[in-house]
């Protein structure tokens, strides 16, 4: 216990006077205003449990990782920089104990960066989420690989006690996960991970890969700090334990290596199991099914799901039934037999007027595969698809998009001509997009 206390003192004392401290607070500082500063409007994440977790993640290794790299190898100099190395070799403790000392205390203070990034991100997705799923498989990861990236900073400035190391040092990792970034099929990427994918409510994490990650990081950042006392011979050097983490490392390494990910999914990740009980909503004849994650949004599709039923009404050839990208329909599409349609939902906050905008473009049959678009001269020369979608926009009262005068006034044609016919006409168009055969002719004499 005494000797426990001990550790615990000097330890202490590191995480007070080192460098690593000062960096730790400024990265979390810079964490936080860059996860409170996210509009929930236009973020990709806030609203996603597994996004939001990405995000601390990806922040924390590439910006706080390289930082606290950079102050390790700096702390670890400071015997040079003082004059004091040669009395640090006479001390009892061997230099993969010293070497970890200074690890540790570097290391601890970015595990509360990130418990302080984390509370910031996951507060603000339980503010938009409806469901309570916090997802911390990538955060062990980061933490484990800003643990490899401290045990690094530490080597490296151990063996090369120059102020220029610590400098090196950061740079050396941030360049490192840019060229990863652009080189995503290189395997040594599994073994330096910064994950930036994008985990849509379509994915789950894998665990099991991101553990085997984490146990490879933690194992080699045991292994990488005993270097410099193998190499000096100054210091006591490490005993056969050193054999645990190696062997760890080697094994960890090896299965990353050796695993594969079905293309295009990505390697981190999983899809995931389709839901017992999608949430619905049903307006009319017209229904919108999300992902239970996404249940927050339902007040947007059952608005959605109003404006397409009232647009389409009882028109023939139009699909009633949309399911989130990801869900399967059952078979048959819903109701009816009527074929179902994919929603794609790109963000966790959707508004009204996408959610629409998106339905009423899905509510069209999808055209044959292969089917080359089939252009209208009425409309200047736009594909017939363009106009179709833009009358059902003017009958939802949504905004039309403007493609010239000639595309205006084919819309305007259609708009003004009597109901019955109007309706005939949309039908018909519904049922040539699905065969790939042109529109009938439009409604109404030319003006």
């Amino acid at each position: 216990m005494i000797r426990v206390l001990g550790v615990l003192r000097v330890l202490g004392h590191e995480m007070r006077r080192g460098e690593a401290g000062k960096v730790a607070v400024l990265a979390a500082a810079a964490g936080v205003w860059y996860l409170a500063s996210a509009d929930p409007a236009t973020s990709d994440w806030i609203g996603w449990w597994n996004q939001a977790s990405i995000k601390v993640q990806v922040f924390g290794v590439i910006v706080m990782g390289s930082l606290m790299s950079a102050a390790a190898a700096w702390s670890a100099g400071r015997a040079h920089r003082t004059r004091t190395s040669a009395w640090a070799d006479t001390t009892p403790r061997s230099g993969w104990s010293q070497a970890l000392l200074l690890w540790g205390a570097a290391w601890l203070w970015s595990v509360a960066a990130y418990a302080v990034m984390t509370a910031v991100a996951f507060t603000r997705t339980a503010g938009v989420s409806e469901v309570t799923d916090p997802v911390w498989s990538p955060l062990v990861l980061a933490v484990a690989m800003t643990g490899l990236q401290i045990a690094a900073g530490v080597a490296a400035g151990t063996l090369l006690p120059s102020r220029i190391v610590a400098p090196a040092m950061g740079v050396f990792w941030y360049g490192a996960f840019v060229v990863l970034a652009f080189a995503p099929g290189l395997s040594v990427g599994r073994l330096l991970p910064a994950i930036d994918d994008h985990w849509d409510v379509t994915f789950r994490p894998d665990t099991f890969r991101l553990l085997v990650a984490a146990a490879w990081c933690a194992a080699a950042a045991l292994a990488l700090l005993a270097l410099p006392a193998l190499v000096r011979r100054a210091v006591v050097v490490p005993g056969p334990v050193l054999a645990v983490p190696v062997v760890v490392a080697l094994t960890a390494a090896g299965v990353l290596l050796s695993l594969r990910a079905p293309d295009p999914d990505p390697f981190w990740a999983t899809r995931a199991p389709q839901p017992a009980e999608p949430a619905c909503v049903t307006q009319g004849r017209t229904t919108a099914c999300l992902w239970p994650a996404d249940r927050h949004l339902l007040p947007e599709a059952e608005s959605a799901a109003r404006v397409v039923d009232r647009a389409t009404g009882q028109l023939p050839g139009f699909r009633r039934h949309f399911y989130e990208t990801g869900l399967r329909a059952p078979r048959g599409g819903g109701a009816g037999n009527a074929p179902g349609a994919e929603l794609p939902v790109y963000r966790p906050i959707v508004d009204r007027r996408t959610l629409t905008e998106s339905m009423l473009d899905a509510a069209l049959p999808a055209p044959p595969p292969g089917c080359a678009p089939i252009t209208l001269a009425e409309t200047g020369g736009y594909p017939d698809v363009f106009l179709v979608q833009a009358v059902l926009r003017s009958r939802a009262g949504l905004p039309v998009p403007y493609y010239g005068e000639r595309f205006s006034d084919a819309v305007e044609r259609v708009r003004k001509a009597p109901a019955a016919e109007q309706d005939r006409w949309l039908s018909g168009a519904a049922a040539a997009v699905g065969t790939c055969a042109p529109v009938p002719a439009l409604p109404g004499a030319p003006r």
